[in-house]
């Protein structure tokens, strides 16, 4: 009886180690595996891509204060009055002229040359290009008066009388070569006029 018991506590033990030994070489076999996958990635180590963000936000472009070169070229439409028929012997009102304004530099240009209307007036004499320094389009915009010159002051308490203005920010004259800016004049549309602009950046 007792050699059945010792016998079946051999089969056991044997059973046991056999079990053992299988797991052992099955762990073996594990980390075998993932060694060789590491060297394996290790030695042939491919790098990602590296992605370049294109969102609206890293294409911005900010703008630096510059220089903005304007040119007066002519106008269109502006209103005349019925003083500015008299016969040219007597002229009551000159031929126009043009003042522009940018972060507090003003220029003036000559009257219109005399070949011109003073509804469709054309300026080629001292007309420009007026240049204005350190101009920052974020903040700065550009304010365009035309006037006339009363020559006998027949209008009471003024001496000249503005035919048309015109205010642009100076981001909209960005990349422009020639623009027409329309002209008001007590919040009525007067015309129009031409200028030859140039914005030339200062990079930081």
């Amino acid at each position: 009886m007792e050699s059945l018991l010792n016998m079946e506590r051999l089969k056991n033990i044997t059973h046991s180690v056999v079990n053992s030994s299988f797991e052992n070489q099955t762990l073996n076999a594990g980390i075998n595996k993932a060694q060789n996958w590491w060297k394996n990635h290790q030695t042939h180590n491919i790098s990602l891509p590296i992605v370049q963000d294109t969102s609206p936000s890293s294409s911005r472009v900010d703008h630096h204060s510059g220089q903005l070169i304007v040119t007066i070229l002519c106008a269109e439409d502006l209103y005349e009055s019925r003083l500015s028929m008299f016969t040219a012997s007597t002229p009551v009102l000159e031929r126009p002229y043009v003042i522009i304004e940018c972060n507090h530099q003003r220029f003036q240009t000559k009257q219109a040359d005399s070949i011109s209307t003073n509804q469709n007036p054309q300026w080629t004499d001292d007309n420009g290009p007026f240049y204005f320094d350190r101009i920052n389009p974020d903040i700065d915009h550009l304010t365009i008066w035309i006037q006339q010159k009363d020559t006998l002051h027949v209008r009471k308490h003024k001496q000249t009388k503005t035919l048309g203005m015109c205010e642009v920010d100076i981001r909209n004259l960005i990349d422009q070569e020639q623009i027409w800016l329309p002209l008001k004049k007590d919040n009525k549309p007067v015309g129009q006029i031409l200028l030859q602009v140039a914005f030339i950046s200062q990079e930081k």
